[in-house]
Order: C-alpha cells, then structure tokens, then sequence
C-alpha cells in the first residue's frame, strides 16, 4: 500500500507550492503522453523541460488535493470504526455528514452506488 503523506509533508507542498489551478484529467493525461514521448526519444529533454516548467506545479496541487482529501478520509472512517468499536453505533449518514463538513461531499458518489446496487438487484430478479 501507498505510504500516506503526514500533514507535515503536505504543508511543506502546500507551502513551496503556493495557490494555484489543480489538474485536469485531461492535462494528467496530456503529460504521461509527453513523458511516454521524452521515453521514446521522440522529445528532447530541453521541451520536456519547458513543458514539466508548465505542468507539473499544477500536476503536484492535484496530488496534494487528492492526498489532503485521502488524509481525510481515513480519519473520518477510523473514527467512526473507533466510535462504533466503543458502542457509539455511529450511522452511515453522519459519516457522509463529517466527510462533508470536512470538505469531501460523497453525496453524487452514494447516489451513484445506489443506482448501480439498485440496477443489480433488478437484473438479479430478472435473472
């Protein structure tokens, strides 16, 4: 498994890395195809430069995000296993609450997974 950064390690990024865009999908994948390029020796190391000089803070504020929010996350989820291991019987709901008032809303992702156990169930009933 992925070691996880400490907040520590996430500040420093944070602070060398100051505000900026995250990402897109998009320019993720625009980069793995100009890095496959650089490999290939189709593009010289000097464009490859210019290009990571653009891409990669942006790049880096994107796995900071995910990071902070995965950080986030496992807290979350291992305070309600600790509260429900102390008897608490924390619900389902208040987990999807705290993630949201810490900054994750899973509200589109449950609604996702309901439909796909909802689509499920009915293609098992029809056999």
């Amino acid at each position: 498994m992925l070691k996880p950064a400490t907040s520590d390690e996430l500040a420093a990024v944070a602070t060398i890395l100051g505000a900026g865009h995250q990402a897109s999908p998009e320019l993720v994948l625009d980069a793995a195809k100009i890095h496959d390029r650089r490999r290939r020796g189709v593009l010289d190391a000097h464009a490859f430069g210019r290009y990571c000089d653009t891409a990669l803070p942006w790049i880096l504020l994107r796995l900071l995000a995910a990071e902070s929010d995965l950080a986030t996350l496992r807290a979350k989820v291992a305070e309600h296993v600790a509260a429900a291991d102390l008897g608490r019987d924390p619900t389902p709901r208040e987990l999807l609450d705290d993630c949201r008032r810490a900054g994750i809303n899973l509200q589109a992702d449950a609604a996702d997974a309901a439909a796909l156990l909802e689509a499920q169930a009915h293609a098992h009933a029809i056999g």
